[in-house]
């Protein structure tokens, strides 16, 4: 609750956005559509076009084509302080000169409220975000994380029905970005907000948001929430980016793959997320799913032990199959005390583990 109601957070459309600067398209012909009180995160590596979208849609970018709806008007051309968005950037931006609660007030000053009303507004939004009695300290008297909550009392004391953050966590230590984490879904949930989140950490966006969308060199590649987007990429780029993913050249021919080795394994009709033509192709598995098997199972592939990385209650197992393909594992640590680089071992894979993408590894 913010200064007295709930706000509520604005649909948003984004039909064919296209973003040039010269011959480079930042953004190519991306379409989204955001749920009122939505959390989305864009994610993807340096350059893929996720800050670009973030700031077309604050109005601080002007789209090359495409437009940007609000509850179903078109804001494309309307300047940022006409579209009543909140934003929070990486670098907190506070005014050194101002106290805390003046900095979270500084936006309704620039709206002519009265300065009694903004202090007031000021001091409720200070409350949301649990920095209550600290309106008065310096910003340089608050920590990282107390920096940004002030950035987010900021953003939201003029109660908008979107708030947009641009990688806000980055400058944070793990501990204190996990913390915000959990704070910034707690602000959501309370809010009833529209987030539009971008990171470039996968973890991140996982943890936070309802739906993720893979962005790479300007174009989207798959808009899903977290659990299908980790057990179902649409492609092998968005497999290779969230998290960590075995991928094993083979031939495909419409029921069996053939690894390189000669090996040969059924395959389930459930592994084709799209579908794939007869050919090369490419068997993706996540490491937590494989199985160390014994020899005599059906699907049982000999591997060369490489590494063994303990890491405390799990342990990481790098092998090589015949044909010289890296292969991880990640097991319970309690089962990997006897296993011994050098050494021959079987690995295997569940049905529902695997999943087959046409063409070559991402």
């Amino acid at each position: 609750m913010l200064d007295g109601r709930t706000a509520d957070g604005a649909a948003i459309s984004l039909r064919g956005l296209e973003k040039r600067f010269g011959s480079l398209a930042a953004v190519d012909d991306v379409s989204i559509d955001i749920e009122s009180g939505e959390f989305l995160a864009l994610l993807g590596p340096s350059g893929s076009g996720k800050s670009t979208i973030l700031m077309s849609l604050a109005g601080f970018e002007r789209p090359t084509k495409g437009q940007i709806l609000i509850d179903g008007v078109d804001c494309t051309p309307l300047p940022p302080h006409k579209r009543n968005i909140g934003m929070v950037f990486q670098h907190y931006t506070l005014f050194p000169h101002l106290s805390v609660v003046e900095n979270v007030a500084f936006p309704l000053k620039m709206r002519k409220v009265a300065k009694s009303e903004r202090i007031r507004r000021a001091e409720a939004a200070l409350k949301t975000v649990r920095l209550e009695g600290y309106g008065q300290r310096a910003p340089k008297q608050l920590s990282g994380g107390q920096q940004q909550r002030v950035a987010l009392a900021r953003a939201i004391v003029y109660n908008p029905r979107v708030l947009l953050m641009d990688e806000p966590l980055s400058a944070l230590d793990k501990n204190l970005r996990e913390e915000m984490q959990l704070e910034i879904k707690r602000l959501h949930s309370e809010l009833g907000i529209t987030v539009v989140f971008v990171t470039h950490d996968q973890g991140e966006a996982l943890t936070m948001a309802d739906r993720v969308a893979i962005l790479k060199e300007g174009r989207l590649q798959q808009i899903s929430p977290a659990r299908e987007l980790y057990e179902r990429p649409a492609n092998l780029f968005a497999a290779s980016f969230i998290g960590e993913m075995n991928q094993i050249p083979v031939d495909y021919d419409g029921g069996v793959v053939r690894l390189g080795g000669g090996q040969a394994i059924a395959l389930p009709q459930e592994a084709l997320v799209q579908p794939v033509p007869p050919g090369k192709a490419v068997l993706a598995v996540r490491p937590e799913r494989v199985r160390l098997v014994d020899a005599t199972s059906a699907d049982a592939l000999p591997v060369r032990l490489r590494d063994v990385v303990y890491a405390g209650a799990g342990t990481l197992v790098i092998g090589d199959l015949a044909d010289g393909t890296e292969i991880r594992a990640r097991i319970p640590s309690a089962d990997s005390a006897d296993l011994r680089a050098g050494t021959t071992l079987h690995m295997g894979f569940p049905p529902g583990a695997m999943l087959l993408y046409g063409g070559g590894a991402a």
